[in-house]
């Protein structure tokens, strides 16, 4: 029996104990590792990108798996049936198990695997209005490329967000913007160009990053992927922020300084319509959930 497998039994196990009980709550919750995936109308975004960025992490990190791919894709499905998520997210954890607490790598282990799903509400009007972040030092590792569960730097600057009634924290590392706590940045210049950082190690390489570049290529859109300094994001001509969750989302004000007029832009409008399109011929409808302003325009 595999160690996906296994993980199936002890959640089904878990979950008859759930259902014959007083818990109202079905949903599985953990802390860790690895993976995580957003579900829009029972349908799944860009499973084979953030099962192949798992499969890279756990290699970089040498956890040794047996990585497969298409009984993943059978226990997500599953999973999501069992609780009944509509819009939410998957989440994956891979450690490479119990052993006695060293740093070095025991010479036997057998990973542990965690599946659990969540439901996800969506806040329409962030959509619509455009959210603030602050900027911060970046004070992480310099392996961010790799998504792990070592992510106290990122847990204090995204609450050190919300402390200063901000929506996200972007990270400064040697005077440019890498990247946000939970996020991907980009900025659009008066020119029209579309910048990001370049995926090095310095960022995590975000799926819907990816997903949004490839759009912006096909719609000939003048795109590059080069750093960016904090002067530039101020007097960008708009700016905003990607991630499995949160998809495309405007950033209007950036510390005290708004992007602009302060309002979503019209650039960042069509990336989200783009984006959007791209969920619905992929089966998925949030656009159709969100209702969003500028999507009848």
């Amino acid at each position: 029996m595999s160690a996906i497998e296994e993980t199936v039994q002890t959640y089904n196990k878990i979950k008859n104990k759930l259902d014959n009980s007083d818990y109202d709550d079905k949903e599985l919750v953990s802390v860790g590792f690895v993976w995580l995936d957003s579900v829009f109308n029972k349908e799944i975004i860009d499973t084979d990108q953030h099962l192949n960025r798992l499969d890279s992490s756990l290699k970089k990190v040498k956890i040794k798996y047996r990585f497969n791919k298409e009984k993943f894709k059978k226990i997500i499905t599953k999973l999501i049936k069992l609780n009944n998520i509509f819009n939410g997210y998957i989440y994956i954890q891979i450690t490479r198990g119990v052993s006695e607490r060293k740093h070095e790598f025991p010479k036997k282990y057998k990973p542990t695997t965690i599946i659990f799903t969540k439901h996800l509400n969506i806040d329409k009007k962030i959509y619509e209005k455009g959210v603030k972040i602050i900027t911060i030092p970046d004070l992480r590792w310099l392996r961010r490329d790799i998504k792990t569960t070592s992510l106290l730097a990122n847990v204090l600057s995204k609450q050190l967000a919300i402390e200063k009634n901000a929506f996200e924290s972007w990270l400064i590392d040697n005077g440019n913007i890498t990247e946000g706590s939970v996020s991907n940045a980009w900025i659009i210049k008066s020119s029209n160009t579309i910048i990001t950082h370049p995926a090095n190690n310095k960022i995590l390489k975000g799926v819907t990053r990816d997903t949004v570049i490839k759009i912006l290529k096909k719609n000939n859109f003048n795109i590059k992927e080069k750093p960016f300094n904090l002067i530039e994001a101020k007097n960008a001509k708009e700016a905003f922020l990607t991630s499995s969750t949160l998809s495309v989302l405007p950033v209007v004000k950036i510390d005290n300084y708004n992007v602009s007029n302060g309002k979503p832009g019209d650039i960042t409008k069509k990336i989200m319509y783009l984006y959007n399109n791209y969920i619905v011929k992929n089966k998925n409808s949030l656009a159709k959930e969100l209702k969003i302003a500028w999507l009848n325009q």
